[in-house]
């Protein structure tokens, strides 16, 4: 398990659900021992530093970001509708 080898697991949810997951993670004795955070921080983040923090190359990094997560999807998943429908402005 990534725990016992000295990793620190990630759970990405919805902000919604962000406290039921520490919650379980508290009730299986994994506090300070997981990370739990927010779907739509985390791309937010990512999506910044990615584009180096340049606003104008925002759109442009969250749509190669987009069209590789859907090129995941269309090799390894049998719903379509897992696809991310984004036109970069």
């Amino acid at each position: 398990m990534n725990i016992h080898a000295g990793c620190l697991p990630v759970i990405i949810t919805i902000f919604n659900r962000v406290r039921t997951a520490l919650d379980l993670a508290a009730d299986a004795d994994l506090s300070g021992r997981i990370e739990v955070w927010d779907i739509q921080q985390f791309l937010s983040t990512n999506i910044s530093e990615h584009s180096q923090f340049d606003s104008t190359a925002r759109n442009a990094k969250l749509a190669e970001i987009i069209g590789k997560y859907n090129a995941i999807i269309d090799e390894k998943e049998t719903d379509p509708s897992l696809r991310i429908e984004f036109e970069a402005k």
